[in-house]
């Protein structure tokens, strides 16, 4: 009979905590349903982590000696309900390895805890639980996450939510989702993982550097910036000026100081700055710049420069001399660049984008100094922002996994031959383990990774609305699943979310009743939606989709693009055919209460839509075209369609809109980063006149929406860096707050049609810095 000790005892890994006497699973704390034989066999696992168990030694645990069955068949049934519980891969696995014809073996690190303690490691290292797509009101997933981005339209990439949390984690930004199979690795390699912070979910860590001795670290959260020395445990917290606003940090070789981007108040741009760990005043080094690396010898920086997404990569020495741009942007947006070992050498990740913001290209590129000319190393649209140069020639940088674990990274290496920069051998993993990785660094050896493991996803929230004083009551969670939620509409009686979700790993439509723990999906076919609307009568859903053309297939004519693509204007039987460069969108309907989708038309690179409500029949959609966005009148039922207007003014260029419920003004916000007071264009669509809206005192706006009445508009704002609040904008440019959560990272705001709720885009998760050792 066991005790009750054993039977207490739980085993943790990854998310999960197994208790091997009772069967039990749970995913982040809640009880995941998991029948007797995948349980056995987990059970059989991970009492010999890292080391086989045969499929003979499963039969015999599974079914006694007389049971008469198709032993292999259902062995092989029970393996893979298992792996679809834990969201494993047979091809790309993270917990159970197959070895061919043989058995398994449990691979990830885990750790036993008896009473709610951790006892001791198990196998590998302790394993602890720790990871954003635009509305066209403006809702850009890398565009919402604090100071990197501010508004971009339409529906921002799953690589862009991870560049943008990254940007919110450490004001860099990019990033892509899930990794798949057919890329050529080899048997994983088990390294050590080490917890270095233990910061809680309304804390998380924003921000770490490893010491080039490896042996202190220094990390940022709201409360400040802290140093951490890892044998000893002691904590310190730096000095620092009030209101001094730290969101990158770097180390100097010497280790006394540290090279940091700061704000110095909500009024000023992020500068480079020295600042010294035995105390005095920090050390201005550049007015405009951030996310700086010093190089190995300690002669050179390297750090962004410029308004995101076009930010360039400049270099200067560390005296203050020979400031100048050694990377272009090119429209590209850059990560953190990384040194060499020789200080030759540039490493970062780029993001190509298209004008939708929706499929983009992301590489790691090098960039010998002085050369002009940037090498593609790793091309692969699963790339993540972090990225480290190891002392061995190495460069370690993340890539996400397959759905339905999309939302968690690990880290590869690949050799790079030090004169070129270019690659010299096979990329292979080194870690295997949950949550999104998406800050690198790496002391002066290269013997230890410093990464943050983080699970943040946005979730969507409500909130009641007093309609006169428009004070909005405490936000309640309504989604419950850690994946990414994206809420859009409500159904007219004001009762149901309409949101996006990729829970099962692709993108759908669901709709979920307040108070409700269980949403209802709408089939959308093989179409992924990426925005949706209602109809001016609210009777059916609109969504867009991009196509995803076959070879044959032939796309939609579109004067500017075709000229921009082709270098001649089109006659009319002029159509652009698949792998031209144009990426074709369908605007689709169905009805709200579910049924077949219908296409309403299809258009290239739109990147928002939207419509008024009854009496109005006023629907709109914008697309890039020849550097100028157009804006289309289109019918939600014929698919009709006709240009309005076009904006060429590049400081409006990069922003969000929305539609007025009436369908008689069109609000856009400025840009994705203001550099001084952010402002709201208020235009009349019939005739009228053009106005702006001067919000004081607030750095930038985003993610715009009418409110119910027309009088309003909600929008998530930013009093200074790093903070993102959730106010009332009317029409004066009086601004009240609304929102403000513990956390950080707030999205968007969509109001009911009554006007009584809010569905809010909050993200939430746990943020902190592990270490590598031993790969």
């Amino acid at each position: 009979m066991a005790t009750e000790a054993e039977a207490n005892k739980t085993v943790r890994f990854g998310k999960f905590e197994f208790n091997p006497k009772s069967l039990e699973l749970r995913r982040n704390g809640i009880r995941v349903k998991l029948q007797d034989q995948p349980g056995q066999i987990l059970s059989a696992l991970l009492e010999v982590p890292g080391d086989l168990v045969t499929r003979e030694e499963l039969r015999r645990r599974l079914w006694a000696s007389d049971t008469f069955v198709d032993f292999d068949h259902s062995l092989n049934t029970a393996i893979k309900r298992l792996r679809d519980v834990l969201g494993d891969s047979a091809d790309n696995p993270v917990f159970i390895e197959t070895l061919s014809r043989r058995g398994y073996r449990f691979m990830a690190p885990m750790e036993e805890l008896e009473n709610g303690a951790r006892n001791g490691n198990g196998f590998g290292a302790t394993n602890g639980h720790g990871a954003l797509n635009g509305n066209g009101n403006g809702h850009g997933e890398a565009g919402l996450l604090a100071n990197v981005a501010g508004g971009a339209t339409g529906r921002w990439s799953a690589r862009f939510i991870w560049w943008g949390l990254a940007g919110l984690l450490v004001t860099t930004g990019a990033v892509s989702a899930g990794w798949h199979a057919g890329h050529r690795s080899m048997r994983p390699v088990q390294a050590r993982e080490v917890r270095l912070t233990t910061n809680s979910p309304d804390a998380p860590v924003e921000g770490g550097a490893i010491s080039p001795d490896g042996r202190m670290l220094i990390y940022s959260d709201k409360l400040g910036l802290h140093v951490k020395d890892t044998t000893s445990g002691e904590i310190h917290e730096v000095a620092l000026p009030q209101d001094f606003k730290v969101t990158w940090s770097s180390w100097y070789p010497d280790q006394s100081h540290i090279l940091v981007s700061a704000a110095p108040s909500a009024k000023e741009r992020t500068g480079l700055w020295k600042i010294s760990l035995l105390g005095g005043t920090p050390q201005k080094l550049v007015d405009d710049g951030e996310n700086a690396r010093l190089s190995p010898d300690g002669k050179k920086m390297a750090f962004l420069r410029g308004e995101y997404p076009r930010r360039e990569i400049w270099t200067m020495n560390v005296d203050g001399s020979d400031v100048h741009k050694e990377v272009d942007s090119s429209g590209s947006v850059y990560g953190v660049p990384v040194w060499s070992p020789d200080s030759r050498i540039l490493a970062f990740v780029c993001v190509i984008y298209f004008p939708n913001w929706n499929d983009e290209d992301v590489q790691i590129e090098t960039h010998i100094l002085g050369s002009g000319e940037n090498r593609i190393v790793v091309k692969d649209r699963q790339l993540n922002s972090g990225l480290a140069w190891l002392a061995d020639g190495r460069l370690a940088f993340s890539l996400s996994e397959p759905p339905p674990a999309q939302g968690d990274t690990n880290v590869w290496a690949l050799p790079l031959d030090a004169q070129t920069g270019l690659a010299s051998g096979e990329r292979v993993r080194i870690t295997n383990g949950p949550d999104h990785k998406p800050v690198m660094d790496a002391s002066a050896d290269g013997k230890k990774i410093l990464f943050l493991r983080t699970n943040i996803q946005p979730a969507v929230y409500v909130s009641q609305i007093d309609k006169k004083t428009k004070t909005v009551g405490r936000p309640e969670r309504l989604t419950l699943d850690d994946r990414r939620n994206l809420p859009y509409e409500w159904t007219p009686d004001g009762n149901s979310v309409l949101y996006i979700s990729n829970r099962e790993g692709k993108s759908h439509i669901y709709k979920q009743a307040v108070e409700q723990g269980t949403p209802e999906l709408l089939d959308t076919a093989n179409n992924e939606p990426n925005i949706l609307r209602l109809n001016p009568d609210r009777t059916k859903i609109l969504y867009s989709s991009l196509m995803h053309n076959d070879g044959g297939e032939q796309g939609f004519a579109h004067d500017a693009i075709v000229v921009k693509k082709l270098g001649t204007k089109p006659d009319a039987n002029t159509s652009l055919k698949a792998g031209q460069g144009l990426q074709n969108y369908r605007i689709m309907r169905v009805p709200l209460n579910g049924g077949e989708s219908k296409q309403v038309l299809e258009w290239p690179e739109i990147n928002n839509f939207q419509c008024a409500r009854l009496p109005s029949q006023e629907c709109i959609f914008s697309s890039y075209a020849n550097d100028a966005l157009e804006f289309y009148e289109f019918d939600s039922e014929t698919g009709k369609s006709n240009l309005m207007f076009k904006i060429s003014d590049p400081e409006w260029q990069l922003f969000n809109w929305t539609l007025s419920p009436d369908g008689a003004l069109l609000a856009l916000a400025k840009k994705l980063r203001a550099q001084d007071e952010a402002e709201i264009q208020i235009m009349s669509l019939r005739g009228g006149s053009t106005r702006k809206i001067a919000l004081k005192e607030w750095r930038s706006v985003r993610s715009i929406d009418w409110a119910a009445d027309g009088k309003s508009i909600w929008t998530c704002a930013s009093p200074r860096e790093g903070e993102e609040v959730i106010v009332n904008v009317d029409l004066q440019g009086h601004v009240k707050p609304a929102v403000k959560e513990p956390s950080p990272y707030i999205g968007w705001a969509i109001p009911s049609q009554d006007g009584k709720r809010l569905a809010i885009w909050e993200a939430s998760g746990a943020s902190n810095v592990w270490m590598l050792e031993n790969f």
